[in-house]
């Protein structure tokens, strides 16, 4: 009876790694066939077992061992941090954010469907990155001048290379979890005087888009970059804008524009940290009073700057 039980557990063990085998034989991870773990729990025979693969791969990397590659998908209605799924899974976060396409520590990732590996590091894109942090640490590598020695990767049709063991540097850490952007007007210095969206224009009485929304507070009021960046335009006297500046953030994937300034204080292609004084409010240009337009562009679109705010 004991050695009927030895066989039969010697043939599930070569079938589960068989079937690992066969998952990423080619290398090619497609989310939509991966096995599902349906919660994080350790009552859940799936989530056990892949916990003890995890454990299994860090000892085989700890012994020079090759580890046992395999990729779950997980959708998390358990309402998961990113911090909170690598501590559960006890994976890094990095390299959940790489496989994923996670550009930020602040990504939603509530009722989101995960990719969830089992072996630590980070996937590089080999193609054109499509976040900030893809492009930095293709950017960061490139200028290393160093050849990305890791296995290749084809992750939901796009190719990567993964680096196995490999973290983020402190750069690229901070630049990650520092993602964070402050108002740029004192908080009690404001009050909202136009929303996003559809409203009728004050000057041609037309129905038209407003692509930011208006804090209207008194002249000279300092305004402040909501994040790290450089000034792309600093423009004086414009007919509609009057003075106003246009900041560009994270690489060019996100922009932030301020118009109707008294003056401003920086210099076109000027860097500037989150937090620095670039102008002060006004009413140049088309403006019926003292006030800051302000907005948020992602990819070039305008977004809901309510939306990126608390206010």
């Amino acid at each position: 009876m004991m050695k009927v039980k030895k066989i039969f557990l010697i043939l599930i063990f070569s079938l589960f790694s068989f079937s690992a085998f066969l998952q990423d034989s080619n290398n090619q991870i497609n989310i939509d066939q991966l096995e599902t773990l349906p919660r994080l729990s350790s009552y859940e025979a799936s989530f056990k077992q892949y916990c003890k693969l995890i454990e299994n791969n860090y000892k085989n990397l700890s012994a020079g061992r090759a580890p046992l590659y395999k990729f779950y998908r997980y959708h998390n209605t358990e309402n998961f941090t990113l911090q909170g799924l690598a501590s559960r899974c006890n994976i890094p976060y990095e390299t959940i954010a790489t496989l994923n396409g996670l550009e930020s520590s602040d990504d939603k990732i509530n009722n989101k469907t995960l990719i969830l590996p089992t072996v630590p590091g980070l996937f590089i894109p080999d193609g054109k990155g499509l976040n900030s942090i893809e492009i930095l640490l293709k950017e960061n590598y490139a200028n290393k001048n160093e050849n990305l020695k890791g296995s290749s990767w084809t992750i939901n049709g796009r190719p990567f290379t993964f680096l196995q063991n490999k973290r983020f540097s402190s750069t690229e850490r901070a630049y990650f979890l520092d993602s964070s952007m402050q108002l740029p007007l004192a908080r009690d210095s404001f009050y909202i005087s136009s929303e996003f969206g559809k409203r009728i224009n004050p000057f041609s009485g037309e129905m038209k888009t407003h692509n930011g929304i208006d804090f209207a507070c008194d002249e000279g009021t300092p305004v402040y970059a909501i994040k790290d960046g450089a000034a792309a335009y600093v423009i004086e006297n414009d007919p509609v804008f009057g003075n106003y500046v246009i900041l560009s953030h994270d690489l060019g994937k996100l922009t932030s524009v301020y118009a109707h300034l008294q003056s401003s204080c920086i210099s076109q292609y000027q860097s500037v940290k989150k937090g620095d004084i670039i102008g002060y409010v006004g009413k140049t240009g088309q403006a019926t009073g003292p006030h800051l337009h302000f907005e948020i562009r992602q990819g070039g679109k305008a977004q809901n700057p309510r939306e990126k705010f608390n206010l």
